[in-house]
């Protein structure tokens, strides 16, 4: 029923959201590739006493002014807005229900808190530990409500850790990490080479203002590395705005440690391929109804 829809909209184009504390963006890309995309940036309350209906209402009036009423919706969740952590399944867990109940008991030792009260998406594995992300409620409903009352369709809902994830897993490995930089913290996923690459932890480093040079960047990433027993890569692979500091050739030529490169696309996935790519990558987003 969905690809019925989305076929009967596709000539209409598409809607891409970015949600974070302070704001929202919309950018509503039409069908044709001539069509020029349209803007709109919304700031949102501060404060964590925002209810769903005014959330909504925010998204809803954003959706509405871009015109993508109606059309298919593709979310992002700024890092900031998501609690990232690894789940180790029991050894005999073998359904699904044994699988969400231990990610249920891992968020609340981790964060104290009911797992009720949040959205909770994983990479569901029996076999091997596995990364859960979490969203509050008020977030995910209002999502929901204010995409509905425009009658359009959330299509996906991605973290930008996983979103940056799907999109360049195959340049990862146990030599090359990866990082999302937010406004004020750095989203830093260690991966593991055994026994392919994968997210052996993910962890949040607060961002010193101004900007910190390349060297503290290093001892951080090192100290991550040793508190996980994992060796520290020579390469990271970093999505979000570019320092110049950080930047190839910003330190000595003679430098031998980390390097950081930014990923050359900084796109959201878009409708038809890079959503089912990230979908078959590492299935962390939620499509139509949240589960």
């Amino acid at each position: 029923m969905l690809d019925r829809w989305l076929n009967r909209f596709a000539r209409r184009g598409s809607c891409h959201l970015a949600l974070s504390h302070g704001k929202l963006t919309v950018r509503r890309i039409g069908a044709s590739r001539r069509s020029q995309a349209l803007f709109v940036e919304q700031l949102l309350p501060a404060g964590a006493d925002v209810s769903t209906e005014t959330l909504a209402a925010l998204i809803a009036t954003s959706l509405d002014e871009s015109g993508g009423n109606g059309l298919p919706v593709h979310v992002t969740f700024a890092d900031e807005l998501v609690r990232y952590f690894i789940v180790t399944p029991a050894y005999n867990s073998v359904r699904m229900q044994d699988l969400r109940a231990a990610a249920g008991a891992r968020f609340q030792t981790l964060y104290g808190e009911d797992p009720v009260g949040w959205q909770l998406v994983a990479h569901w594995q029996a076999a091997e530990p596995f990364l859960a992300c979490a969203v509050s409620r008020p977030w995910s409903d209002a999502l929901q409500q204010a995409v509905a009352a425009g009658h359009g369709c959330v299509v996906s809902a991605l973290p930008e850790f996983v979103a940056a994830w799907n999109r360049t897993r195959r340049e990862l490995g146990a030599d090359t990490w990866l990082a999302t930089r937010g406004e004020h913290a750095l989203t830093l996923g260690l991966i593991s080479a055994e026994p392919r690459p994968r997210v052996a932890a993910v962890r949040t480093l607060a961002l010193p203002d101004p900007l910190p040079p390349i060297a503290w960047l290093r001892e951080q990433v090192a100290r991550a590395a040793l508190l996980d027993n994992l060796p520290a890569p020579s390469s990271l692979l970093l999505h979000g705005p570019r320092c110049d500091g950080w930047m190839p050739g910003a330190t000595d030529f003679a430098d031998s440690g980390m390097t950081v490169h930014w990923s050359e696309s900084a796109e959201r996935p878009s409708l038809g391929s890079s959503a089912a790519a990230a979908t078959q990558s590492a299935p962390l987003a939620w499509s139509g109804t949240t589960q």
